[in-house]
């Protein structure tokens, strides 16, 4: 069975603004109908207590009613009540043939109109009584009342043939005009739908000539800060992360594919030299020694590699252990000492009281062991590598310090982007990704990085960690 719902934006809000518009003037229209009913009854129900107040008095000054009082009342009653009906009843409810001598229709009197005739209030009753008129009737009940006593009754009625001919002629006109204003609205929900939607077609059509190849298009904004001019500019921050994702990743598989193919280059140069002509074990050794060298650079890089995109993808796990940062600091000094004394560099490295963080120990050693192997490696022969580890307030501040060439302003930004060396000879020192993996690793543990360096004069690593209570 196929859906009957509109698929365009368009025709669906065309389609809600015209039931809506429909619902609505459904709903004016039976309120104004209530109200002119409910004013149309009032108009009666005012004219009628207006005559029957002008009989009250003709029978208030008229000393005998008798023979002729018809004539009085109807030369007293205002023009245009020809079609109106009165009658007078004694106290009781009973014609008086000396009030109403003149043969009359009678109206019908209720139990409740005589109850409320007694109790001094008037009554208002809508009914049908054959042979007076071929309407339904509203009629008055008023009780005239002289010296606190009943005199008289009068009974005014009205037929109701008017002001259901209004009724009628309303609601004709309603009927007529609903389909006029249907269509209008439809129209009008066409008109506003395709034009609030044109800009929306606008950016499809320059979304469409985007490409993964050339992200630097832009869809036009028209300063106008509307939902439409909003979603412009989120859609242009979208593509400005989509460029700059898509360029790192170009960068990085390039740089990728640089470091795995030099290792690759080395073994196979070595493996085809070692097979061009017998040698003997020694050679064999060593050629094997060389090539595991680098396998091993290739097994770190590849799990570098790993690490990062697991932590790019919030999938590292087991960062929340309590970790005692100065025993950290103080195992991983052992190792960057022989670091130290084969570069021939001086380290300091004072110890710290106890300090603890959540996170995890391993990449907290990584952590210091990255920063303090490149400050021995820029460090020239007989410089000096300060490690210092204190607490600073409600955190734990690393700091790594070297006497070195330092970095340039323009580098030190870029600094921690993965493969990138300040040396543009990329020397097989290492990697690339230390200072990228220090970064990820200290942002895994809601750490800070930050690095001050001065031409000349050496760089300053600082990582701060937020300390808790073990």
């Amino acid at each position: 069975m196929m859906r009957m719902w509109p698929r365009t934006i368009r025709a669906r809000l065309t389609l809600w603004y015209t039931a809506i518009f429909s619902g609505l003037l459904v709903f004016l229209g039976i309120t104004a109908l209530i109200l002119l009913d409910r004013g149309l009854r009032e108009n009666i129900d005012t004219s009628l207590l207006s005559v029957a107040r002008s009989i009250a008095a003709s029978t208030r000054s008229a000393s005998r009613p008798g023979p002729g009082f018809d004539d009085l009342v109807e030369s007293l009653l205002p023009p245009g009540l020809t079609n109106r009906y009165f009658n007078l009843l004694d106290p009781f409810g009973r014609p008086d043939p000396r009030l109403v001598p003149r043969s009359r229709l009678q109206l019908p009197l209720s139990p409740e109109a005589l109850h409320n005739a007694e109790q001094g209030r008037e009554t208002y009753q809508t009914l049908t009584v054959s042979g007076i008129a071929p309407a339904p009737l509203r009629m008055l009940t008023l009780p005239v009342i002289e010296h606190g006593h009943i005199i008289h009754l009068v009974q005014v009625a009205m037929p109701l043939e008017s002001a259901d001919a209004a009724r009628s002629h309303f609601i004709f006109i309603l009927l007529g005009l609903t389909p006029l204003a249907l269509g209008g609205a439809a129209a009008g929900g066409w008109f506003l739908a395709r034009r609030a939607l044109t800009p929306v077609d606008a950016m499809v059509e320059a979304a469409r000539k985007i490409e993964a190849e050339d992200l630097s298009r832009r869809l036009e904004t028209t300063e106008s800060h509307d939902e439409l001019d909003r979603l412009a500019a989120v859609l242009n921050d979208m593509l400005v992360r989509l460029e700059r994702s898509f360029t790192a990743v170009r960068h990085f598989s390039a740089d990728a594919a640089h470091e795995l193919r030099t290792p690759l280059t080395i073994l196979k140069g070595e493996m085809e030299v070692a097979l061009q002509s017998s040698r003997s074990e020694d050679e064999y050794r060593q050629i094997l020694t060389s090539c595991l060298e680098e396998v091993d650079r290739l097994s770190a890089l590849v799990q570098d590699l790993l690490f990062l995109a697991r932590s790019d993808s919030d999938n590292v796990t087991g960062t929340d252990a309590p970790v005692e940062l100065s025993a950290v600091f103080t195992e991983v000094t052992q190792p960057l000492r022989a670091l130290a004394e084969t570069a021939k560099v001086n380290i300091t490295a004072p110890s710290s009281p106890p300090l603890w963080v959540n996170g995890n120990a391993s990449m907290l050693f990584r952590v210091v062991f990255n920063l303090g192997e490149n400050a021995i490696k820029y460090t020239p022969e007989g410089g000096t590598v300060e490690l210092h580890l204190a607490q600073d307030g409600s955190i734990a501040l690393l700091q790594i310090q070297d006497n070195g060439p330092g970095i340039p302003l323009e580098e030190q930004a870029r600094i921690f982007d993965r493969f990138y060396r300040g040396d543009p000879a990329r020397s097989r020192g290492g990697t690339g990704l230390g200072l990228a993996m220090v970064r990820s690793i200290v942002t895994l543990h809601k750490g800070e990085i930050a690095v001050e360096s001065e031409v000349g004069k050496g760089t300053c690593f600082r990582v701060t960690l937020p300390l808790i209570n073990p």
